[in-house]
């Protein structure tokens, strides 16, 4: 039997050894270290002046809904809203314009929560006319059904009630005033 050489057996020795430590540092790593991820790319909207109609079977316009900015939450599927006019032409009924500072689309619900400086106005000529003034409203546009728990103060016949709460069927333009109503009226 021949006698290795030297230098080979200096060399497995040498790789060996790097081979066990290698393994001594995997086994005192920090397992508890989150690994980095690479950013995940999201697909989002943002749209500048946007509008959207709401159409009838028969292709009938029920609603717009105009704004100055549309932005889609890629975290929740929301939409948020900003300078908000919708336009309501109820079929048989009075048309209902609605303004609001800023609103919310949750994602997969039918309803639009319009906040800050909302008014919504009947479209009748004065005095039958109706103003609606709250903070917040809740839409459903297919029904044309809203509502709200905060403070509304009903303007018509240049008559005022305050109340607290409010359910609306704009499209049968019928309003119901919850609990607290109270007003003046004077002939």
């Amino acid at each position: 039997m021949r006698t290795p050489d030297p230098r080979t057996v200096i060399s497995v020795l040498l790789l060996a050894a790097g081979a066990a430590l290698s393994s001594l540092l995997g086994i005192f790593r920090d397992d508890d270290a989150p690994a980095e991820q690479p950013p995940e790319l999201q697909l989002a909207y943002y749209l500048d002046t946007a509008e959207l109609t709401g159409t009838a079977a028969d292709g009938t316009i029920l609603y717009t809904v105009r704004t100055r900015s549309a932005r889609q939450n890629s975290d929740s599927d929301s939409i948020e809203l900003a300078d908000i006019l919708m336009d309501y032409g109820a079929p048989g009924g009075l048309p209902w314009q609605v303004r609001a500072d800023r609103g919310h689309i949750p994602a997969g619900a039918r309803v639009i929560e319009l906040q800050g400086n909302v008014v919504a106005v009947s479209g009748a000529e004065a005095p039958q006319q109706a103003i609606i003034n709250t903070e917040s409203l809740a839409i459903e546009p297919a029904t044309m059904q809203a509502s709200t728990e905060k403070y509304v103060r009903l303007t018509f016949n240049d008559r005022h009630l305050n109340a607290t709460g409010l359910q609306a069927d704009f499209a049968a333009n019928n309003l119901k005033l919850l609990s607290n109503v109270n007003g003046k009226f004077i002939p």
